[in-house]
């Protein structure tokens, strides 16, 4: 079956204020809809060219490389649970999920 989706995870992002020096802050969240999987994870997202003023903890968000980002250290997310953080930048960054291991 349709087993493990990355279109599964729904990733929301809109905009939340300002951070220092009138850059625009946005609040992103992840959220693991992939109801039919008992978990999900090592959930990478693209995040080519990704850059924040903002601090993001690593252990909700890590950079692997210039392409890939990786979710909550490669932990497991159950179904409906949600990960948020919030970056900083002039433009709304494209954050898509590459692939995922399902439970």
């Amino acid at each position: 079956g349709r087993g493990c989706d990355p279109q599964d995870i729904r990733i929301y992002q809109w905009p939340s204020g300002f951070a220092g020096m009138n850059i625009p802050q946005f609040t992103v969240q992840i959220v693991n809809e992939a109801w039919q999987a008992n978990a999900v994870y090592q959930v990478r997202i693209s995040c080519r060219g990704f850059a924040t003023t903002t601090y993001i903890d690593p252990r909700v968000l890590r950079r692997l490389d210039m392409e890939v980002c990786l979710v909550r250290e490669g932990g497991k997310m159950r179904p409906g649970d949600v990960i948020s953080f919030v970056y900083s930048n002039m433009l709304k960054f494209p954050l898509y999920v590459l692939d995922l291991k399902c439970l």
